[in-house]
């Protein structure tokens, strides 16, 4: 049923949309397989066993006057040699829909989210405590021009929350009231006002009402731009529970220091009920999946992070990042810490050969559990591209956790090697964006 649910809602992005003569898409299909030394991720029950993947990737991208439209999507089909774990499907992606009914007069945006995470987010990643949370949200916006370039927006936003196996299904209701302020060509500043409600569908887990007001400065210069909120939230809680609220922010921060150079800082303190990795469309990084869970409590969620990107050579890439994450639960007993660092590298080993390396480690602190974990991850892959559409690759990847403390059968190492075949029946827009 969460199949059904996610793709016909995914589907009413696409019909939603007016008719158009022509769209960029693309789509890859895809064979995977891989060999783990063990599957079930354990101290003491390790199994060995093929892992067979077989799946496509559908990227539709259109940008125009009357509507932009950008979708992503994979489907891969999860076939364990072993009855350890049932097969199954795997869907993961987002899709986001802008359409200018009137145009500068009245907007309807959509978006739709389907995420792999863990049930249990203290317990290890393995296919019985993975889940897929789908997110769908749409509305319209009535914008005004009272002055000069000065907007006023006024928009409604219906969402809809469901979770494979957990019990937090929900439905949102969200007003806003913006107003911008263009002071230069590369500055404005908006003011808006929100009202969100977040209706639980299991009668257990109290609805939320939150009131938001913020004040958030848009700065795009030639080298650098700056995207930085700042505001005040409170959320009310049924059930006569207390009510959460504080200073807020979210400031992202792009500074292109070379040509060759681009550094990133994120840093924000929200108040949630709600991981925001639930909300990515895909997995994360391939060497950090998401590890929350959707709990249905709220939160104090402050996290940092810090990306440098280089392009060394013609050939030869890398990315290094570093980040701080901190989930603080107002009532659950699952309050956490967590640090990580990540390297990346890619080199062009031939104009149809490319080499990639990856090595990864985080530490997780579960503060009223008393549990500790640090995970180290490292990986290699090459691709060969054998003609333009047909990709061959072949890589291994290790990972180890450790826990602090001893018999809570958390720590585990496995090791995975892994053969991939890709054909590209139609170029994926990504990928001739990238100049491939």
């Amino acid at each position: 049923m969460a199949r059904i649910r996610g793709y016909v809602a995914a589907s009413l992005l696409l019909t939603a949309a007016p008719a158009v003569q022509a769209l960029e898409w693309g789509i890859v299909l895809q064979e995977e397989s891989e060999y783990t030394t063990n599957t079930t991720r354990s101290s003491d029950d390790e199994i060995e066993q093929w892992v067979h993947q077989p799946g496509v990737q559908v990227e539709v991208v259109h940008e125009g006057p009357a509507y932009e439209l950008d979708v992503d999507y994979a489907l891969v089909r999860e076939i364990y040699q072993q009855d350890v774990f049932d097969d199954e499907n795997v869907a993961t992606g987002a899709a986001d829909l802008v359409w200018r009914v009137l145009p500068d007069r009245l907007d309807f945006v959509a978006n739709h989210t389907r995420t792999q995470s863990t049930i249990r987010a203290i317990e290890v990643f393995t296919p019985d405590n993975r889940e897929e949370t789908v997110n769908t949200t749409a509305g319209p916006i009535l914008k005004f021009a009272p002055r000069g370039k000065d907007t006023v927006e006024l928009q409604y936003e219906w969402g809809d929350r469901y979770s494979e196996d957990t019990e937090n299904d929900a439905i949102t209701h969200e007003l806003s009231a913006r107003y911008g302020l263009s002071l230069s060509p590369i500055d404005v500043f908006t003011l808006e006002g929100i009202k969100r409600e977040v209706q639980y569908e299991n009668p257990i887990i109290p609805d939320l009402e939150y009131t938001i007001g913020q004040l958030h400065w848009d700065r795009t210069a030639r080298t650098i731009i700056y995207d930085i909120q700042a505001g005040y939230t409170k959320a009310e809680r049924g059930d006569n529970l207390d009510d959460v609220d504080g200073f807020t922010f979210d400031a992202n921060i792009e500074w292109q220091a070379s040509p060759v150079d681009l550094l990133t800082f994120i840093a924000a303190r929200e108040i949630r009920e709600q991981p925001i990795a639930l909300t990515s469309g895909d997995f994360g990084d391939d060497l950090l999946f998401p590890v929350d869970s959707d709990l249905g409590e709220v939160f104090v969620n402050e996290r940092a992070s810090l990306e440098w990107q280089k392009q060394v050579d013609g050939r030869t890439s890398f990315r290094i990042s570093a980040f701080y994450d901190e989930e603080d639960y107002e009532d659950a007993a699952r309050d956490s810490e967590r640090v990580g660092f990540l390297l990346n590298v890619e080199r062009q080993l031939r104009p149809n050969v490319l080499l990639t390396l990856g090595l990864s480690t985080d530490e997780r602190d579960y503060d009223d559990e008393r549990e500790e974990t640090e995970t180290t991850r490292g990986d290699f892959a090459v691709t060969w591209s054998t003609t333009p559409r047909f990709d061959i690759t072949f890589g291994a990847r290790y990972e180890d956790q450790k826990s602090a403390t001893t018999g809570t059968g958390r720590e585990y190492d496995e090791w995975v090697g892994f053969l991939r075949f890709s054909y590209a029946v139609r170029e994926l827009p990504s990928v001739v964006a990238a100049g491939r």
